[in-house]
């Protein structure tokens, strides 16, 4: 769901219903009846922007209004139009003359709203405060669309070739009658030889983030159809990198480079952590991977003292952390990190904190999951970045060298 343009965000909603929103959301705005929050929430913006319309023209007068059935995705909303008597003004959130379809950016805005949901009780309460009737089957229509989403997602079939994959699971906790209990999102993004990047799992786990798990979740990926990946990033959690290389044996493993800034932060006291971070802003930088090796070894026997234990590891898996430095100059940022799933837990953790600080039930958290793809497929991620496209002639080229060569 893109970001709402200028031309929606600077509209401003009466003040009347911004108590009612914040009322509505204090008790957990929820998957209400979307349909009808949608409706008043399209009015009432129309009507704020009526209001900035007449105070520029004087000689023009408001003149009631009439209702239009519309459509917000496959959803119908009834919107009262505000009119002014010259007819000359027109809500800038309606869709285009004769269309009954909203624009993406104005559907962006409005099931924004959904994401700051808890329950569907808190929801109907809600609707209440604001005066309006909530129907639960429409309700559970809307939600069940979108928890279904994430389940065919996780059992679809995969492109066997990626040029990459990036994995990194998140820790929730989730409501389970009175108890709260902890679970782990396990989630894999792919970057497909057309440039896009697509969500091809989310998979949820009660309890911590384990090993077997990881099994289970990259075991599926297989079964979907996943082959040829060229580059798998991932973090350092102890025992992947074997499981890893051997399912995925053609692959470049990619450790996390941002997760091993952090356990240099937290292994190395603060001087030696200073200087960590800066020694490696000039190896990420180096001409080519023999510069980065040599320096990479440098800044390891520098600090072995500081860290023993620590520089061992960084020492044995330094080709790991380094993989990013084959590809292309401007691809080496993204091959770098698990930032791309970074993107989808930081929608996740926003949803967290609207919620309370977890999530009511596995439905609930199956319904964030699938507003966040939604929100990511068809709006950043719908085309492919600047970066990524500069290279993509270049990064298929090597995909196809690297499997022809092994085949």
């Amino acid at each position: 769901m893109p970001s709402p343009k200028s031309n929606v965000a600077q509209t401003t909603m009466p003040e009347e219903l911004q108590q009612h929103i914040k009322e509505a959301v204090a008790g957990g705005l929820a998957e209400l009846n979307l349909r009808e929050l949608l409706g008043l929430t399209l009015s009432s913006l129309a009507s704020a922007e009526r209001t900035t319309w007449l105070s520029s023209r004087p000689e023009d007068k408001g003149n009631g209004r009439y209702e239009r059935s519309l459509v917000m995705g496959s959803i119908p909303v009834s919107v009262s139009v505000p009119r002014t008597r010259s007819g000359e003004f027109r809500p800038s959130l309606l869709p285009e003359r004769y269309q009954r379809g909203y624009r993406e950016e104005t559907q962006g805005l409005l099931l924004g709203l959904l994401a700051s949901s808890r329950s569907i009780g808190a929801a109907k309460a809600a609707l209440s405060k604001m005066g309006l009737p909530c129907s639960a089957a429409e309700l559970e229509q809307v939600a069940g669309e979108f928890i279904e989403s994430v389940s065919l997602r996780n059992e679809a079939p995969i492109d066997p070739d990626q040029i990459a994959v990036f994995i990194d699971a998140k820790y929730v906790e989730l409501r389970d009658g009175d108890r709260i209990r902890p679970a782990t999102i396990y989630v894999a993004v792919a970057l497909g030889r057309d440039g896009k990047k697509r969500i091809l799992c989310c998979e949820v786990f009660v309890g911590r983030e384990t090993l077997d798990d990881w099994k289970k979740v990259l075991r599926h990926l297989l079964h979907r159809g996943l082959r040829r990946v060229m580059a798998l990033v991932q973090d350092d959690f102890s025992g992947l990198l074997k499981i890893t290389q051997a399912m995925f044996p053609g692959a470049d493993v990619q450790l996390c480079t941002v997760h091993m800034l952090r356990n240099a932060k937290s292994h190395l006291g603060k001087d030696h952590a200073e200087q960590f971070v800066l020694r490696w802003r000039e190896i990420k930088t180096a001409r080519d991977i023999d510069r980065a090796r040599a320096q990479f070894d440098e800044l390891c026997q520098s600090l072995e003292q500081a860290a023993p234990a620590f520089i061992d590891q960084l020492t044995k898996k330094r080709d790991h952390y380094l993989a990013f430095m084959h590809y292309p100059h401007r691809i080496r940022r993204t091959f770098a990190s698990t930032n791309a799933v970074e993107t989808v837990n930081g929608q996740l953790e926003r949803m967290r904190r609207n919620n309370g600080g977890y999530f009511h039930s596995s439905d609930v958290l199956k319904l964030k999951l699938g507003i966040t793809i939604d929100y990511l497929e068809q709006g950043r991620w719908r085309s492919p970045a600047a970066s990524t496209r500069a290279a993509l002639h270049q990064l298929n080229v090597m995909f196809e060298q690297k499997f022809d060569a092994e085949e």
